[in-house]
């Protein structure tokens, strides 16, 4: 499905304008195949399933399996599916949607005054604080580098833009996303997830509620990506990548969305149904076995609309290494909760 929609829409934040572009029908799969001689006794999938916000309209969602559940800490949406055993080998769970983008372009001059923040507002109270070891404000680098950019500002808008330009111009594109703060900062660098977390540590060490973006691509062959957004008082969200402003310096991505996004979560560590989840981009699993059991997955993204999205691989290899809680590689004979390829496993 492909319907040219062409909507201007003033958004009642002052300076901010965004425009629906082309709506578009994607499918979300994940697909598992089962290998070895041990039996599976519980299965349970999660897969982020987008909405509306400011940044694109959802309609239409359907999906294969299991039920719609909501992150009580974020309002993010989840399919969650729970098996016994996998129905059949292999076994995809899909969901399918609309999705209008919308871009966004924030016209600053319009914005004559920084007021206070209502600390009573949500985005106050949800968007600030440390997650686990991604978001710790009292880094002492973190620390350094926001009291540096703090005192050359006049206001937290400029503070945002420095921050922003700082990360881009500072730290270096490194394959292997999604490391922890310290790790960003001891390697120098990292992916878009790992620029984000620069970008939102740096914010929130001044009480600026901000935010990582998880997103699938609509418009490229890398179907992954992950950028910030700001509240600044009176005026709403404030898109800014500073994964974009590093790989093209010329450019301006501060206020600036050109939608070509789905974003599937925003923020990290959900608590969907009392079960924590740090990062959910594509879809997280969980099984409990008896035996030898192995899992492949793949993540695929169909867009019927846009080409140049292909599938994807997301996954492990059935010899992938396993490694405890400890961080201590293990064999396949371990039992206990077991790491692969990012994935916990449960085998007994």
């Amino acid at each position: 499905m492909k319907k040219l929609i062409i909507i201007i829409v003033a958004i009642a934040c002052a300076g901010m304008t965004s425009a629906q572009n082309n709506t578009y029908n994607v499918t979300n799969k994940a697909v598992f195949t089962k290998s070895g001689s041990g039996t599976i006794t519980s299965f349970k999938v999660y897969m982020p399933i987008p909405q509306t916000n400011e940044y694109q309209t959802i309609n239409n969602v359907t999906n294969s399996d299991g039920e719609e559940v909501v992150d009580n800490n974020y309002g993010n949406k989840f399919l969650y599916v729970e098996r016994n055993n996998l129905p059949s080998n292999p076994w995809e769970v899909t969901s399918t949607f609309d999705i209008t983008p919308k871009t966004v372009n924030i016209d600053f001059s319009q914005i004559t005054e920084i007021k206070e923040y209502d600390k009573n507002s949500t985005a106050y109270k949800r968007y600030l604080g440390n997650r686990g070891e991604y978001i710790n404000t009292s880094n002492p680098t973190i620390m350094q580098i926001g009291d540096q950019l703090w005192n050359e500002s006049s206001n937290v808008l400029e503070y945002a833009r420095k921050c922003y330009e700082y990360v881009a111009s500072h730290y270096n594109y490194i394959r292997g996303s999604w490391r922890t703060l310290a790790q960003i900062i001891q390697a120098g660098g990292g992916e878009c997830g790992d620029f984000s977390t620069l970008v939102v540590n740096l914010l929130r060490y001044k009480n600026i509620p901000s935010r990582h973006n998880i997103c699938l691509r609509l418009d490229t062959d890398n179907s992954y990506h992950v950028w910030v957004d700001f509240y600044l008082e009176g005026y709403g969200w404030i898109p800014l990548d500073a994964t974009y402003k590093h790989d093209y310096p010329s450019g301006d991505y501060f206020g600036r969305y050109a939608g070509d996004c789905i974003v599937v979560a925003q923020d990290m560590f959900y608590d969907v149904n009392g079960f924590n989840l740090e990062i959910c981009q594509t879809f997280s699993y969980y099984y409990w076995c008896n035996g030898t059991v192995n899992i492949s997955d793949s993540h695929k993204v169909k867009n019927n609309g846009i080409t140049g999205i292909q599938p994807v691989p997301f996954s492990a290899t059935d010899n992938a290494p396993r490694y405890n809680l400890q961080g201590q590689k293990v064999d396949a004979n371990y039992k206990g909760v077991v790491i692969s390829k990012g994935k916990k496993h449960v085998v007994r």
